[in-house]
């Protein structure tokens, strides 16, 4: 005839509230795991070493993987459920819907009367603006600063046509 044994049981709960004798196992019904207890703590330590369960918020950056290198990125393309991994900087643009270089700005080069410089500024040559150029009243007072409208810029001759 077989000899059964059977391990002291209940739910997590009270194993939690128990402090069982040394080497005690303690079998949990509504978790189903095994714990030994050691005489002193209440609820023992599960077998095999592992936590019953991960806190929200216990599990760090830090902790995930040994990063091979800087500026990393972690997600996942790869579709519902899979591993985070480290992405490549084709896998974000991918996830971004960034298409490759679109990040590279170059200005454009103007000529003529508006030029581009190096560093990306827009020259007006000099006297490339004339009276012809401006529209009927695109110039009024509200668009001329306190102090913008000096004695040598006024030095200029202005002919308002004859006088009737």
């Amino acid at each position: 005839m077989a000899i059964a044994v059977q391990l002291r049981r209940g739910t997590s709960t009270q194993n939690n509230s128990f402090i069982g004798a040394v080497g005690e196992l303690v079998y949990t019904t509504d978790t189903k795991d095994l714990y030994v207890h050691d005489g002193s703590n209440a609820g023992g330590t599960i077998v095999g070493g592992g936590a019953a369960s991960i806190a929200d918020g216990s599990i760090t950056y830090a902790k995930i993987q040994d990063i091979a290198a800087n500026n990393v990125l972690l997600g996942n393309d790869n579709g519902v459920g899979q591993d985070v991994q480290e992405l490549t900087a084709a896998e974000v643009r991918t996830i971004l819907g960034v298409a490759d270089g679109a990040n590279n700005y170059v200005h454009p080069n103007h000529t003529g009367d508006v030029t581009s410089t190096g560093d990306g500024a827009t020259v007006i040559a000099t006297d490339a603006v004339t009276t012809s150029k401006i529209d009927d009243s695109a110039v009024t007072t509200n668009k001329i600063n306190n102090g913008a409208v000096t004695a040598d810029k006024l030095a200029t001759t202005l002919d308002f046509g004859s006088i009737v």
